[in-house]
């Protein structure tokens, strides 16, 4: 039962490598400080290939090798893993490229959007402009609708963008709540010069973008980026001009507001505890708050101005991560020394998957890929290796409890784990943990859907992955 359990949790994740152990030349084992680089589409790479941007500097190419090495879903040795790294690199300067042109596009853009609110708030029908203001929401939705996918960073300027443009795409409906102007907005204009000035830095855009007009004397190139992004295989299949009401409903969390499957703050197991009243308190006030925000559409004018509530959901879910991290872990170091090769080769295995669903689920920093990268290169007998492990995801879940409970100290231990040591050592103990937290993250996919929980991370521009660090 436990080898088809492993087959079933194996099946569940899609979109990450499947990382073997990996040997020199000389048969010794190397421990990379990062093991995981994410399986790219074809039809990914290929359109973001064939993109012509603003930058004058010798076209970043995505070769054939890189996409043999990026569309590899299986990392055999050491050469191959470095090459692929090398092509995620690669690729994550050619997304920057993109953003860093549709970044000048979106400055052009604010400017005329500025001019057309006004009009319409003086009175001019909304049918005259309604043509325009849905191409730029479409090209909008292309690069929002891209980039979470490879996990690739976008920045607050361009999500305020985009749900601007959806409040504007139905502006009779939205008028009443409209008190100024939204692309008057300070903090966004900022953000889009602030990005565009890195991009000059990084050699991303000529120093003769920020000329007047820049854009509407490279009319082709605006012209032809969008459209060639647009009639991408990528893209075939992918409607455009659709509902966006579920979305802003979703990143303003409105699933959690009744929380009726109890995700938040659910009992991990039986002789685990931890405190969860005053956070549960705090959430109940923040809902108040955002349930207001939402009603009210102040997001319209300010889509970053209420984000408490957001930081205070993602923390929760990130600890509850790391506490059923902790008690697979707890448990699976019970076991090393007291279950049988086979047996315990298929706990790890078990161990190993659901730990992977949950990166696959939910990837915003380095933490959980360390931790998956030094438990698969980890020998099974090692107890030693896996109690390192285990102490630092201990500290990283009492870490985020404390910070929930707004202690400034991290050495309260909020922790408590009382279980017989006998259970601990029984396969049935970890399977059905490891099942609960399988169930855990179809929660959080169902309370999410129909977008996903890293939508939410990427409009927080909390999702801070880089390859470079590592080539």
């Amino acid at each position: 039962m436990i080898s088809n359990i492993c087959a079933f949790l194996l099946c569940c994740f899609a979109i990450t490598s499947n990382i073997n152990k990996i040997e020199s030349a000389g048969n010794n084992r190397i421990n990379p400080t990062r093991f995981f680089i994410q399986t790219s589409h074809e039809n990914f790479l290929r359109a973001v290939n064939n993109l012509k941007t603003f930058n004058k500097r010798p076209k970043i190419v995505i070769t054939p090798a890189d996409e043999k090495f990026l569309t590899m879903e299986n990392v055999n040795n050491i050469d191959d893993y470095r090459l692929k790294l090398k092509s995620r690199d690669k690729l994550e300067k050619k997304g920057r490229d993109i953003l860093c042109s549709f970044c000048v596009i979106v400055q052009s853009n604010i400017t005329w959007l500025k001019n057309t609110v006004e009009e319409l708030m003086g009175g001019e029908s909304f049918i005259d402009n309604a043509s325009n203001i849905i191409r730029l929401k479409q090209e909008a939705e292309l690069i929002v609708a891209m980039y979470p996918v490879e996990n690739l960073q976008t920045g607050k300027w361009l999500w305020s963008y985009f749900l601007k443009l959806i409040a504007i795409r139905r502006y009779n409906n939205n008028k009443r709540y409209i008190r100024e102007n939204p692309f008057e907005d300070h903090q966004l204009q900022a953000g889009v010069s602030d990005f565009i000035g890195n991009c000059v830095l990084e050699k991303y855009l000529p120093p003769s973008v920020t000329e007047p007009g820049f854009v509407s004397k490279n009319p082709r190139t605006r012209d032809k980026l969008l459209t060639d992004l647009r009639d991408s295989k990528w893209f075939n299949d992918f409607p455009l001009d659709r509902d966006y009401d579920a979305m802003i409903e979703f990143l303003y969390l409105k699933p959690f507001w009744t929380d009726q499957r109890h995700l938040l703050f659910r009992a991990i197991t039986q002789g685990f505890d931890v405190d969860w009243s005053a956070v549960r308190q705090r959430h109940r006030d923040e809902l108040v708050v955002t349930r207001e925000f939402v009603e009210s559409r102040a997001w319209i004018h300010n889509p970053y101005g209420r984000l408490d509530h957001q930081h205070l959901v993602i923390n929760i879910i990130e600890a509850q991560y790391y506490c059923y991290v902790y008690v697979i872990l707890y448990a699976y170091e019970k076991q090393v020394s007291a279950l049988d090769e086979g047996t315990l080769g298929e706990v790890k295995e078990l161990v190993y998957a659901v730990i992977n669903e949950a990166l696959n689920v939910s990837i915003k920093e380095e933490f959980l890929v360390l931790i998956i990268s030094e438990l698969e290169l980890t020998e099974m007998r090692n107890a030693d290796d896996v109690r390192d492990v285990l102490a630092r995801v201990k500290a990283k879940a009492n870490a985020l409890l404390n910070d929930l409970n707004g202690t400034r100290t991290n050495q309260v231990d909020r922790i408590t784990f009382d279980v017989d040591e006998g259970q601990l050592t029984t396969v049935r103990f970890i399977k059905s943990i490891v099942l609960d937290f399988h169930f855990y993250l179809n929660s959080l996919r169902f309370y999410c859907a129909p977008f996903a929980y890293k939508t939410l991370l990427h409009f927080m521009d909390q999702v801070k992955l880089s390859a470079a660090q590592y080539v």
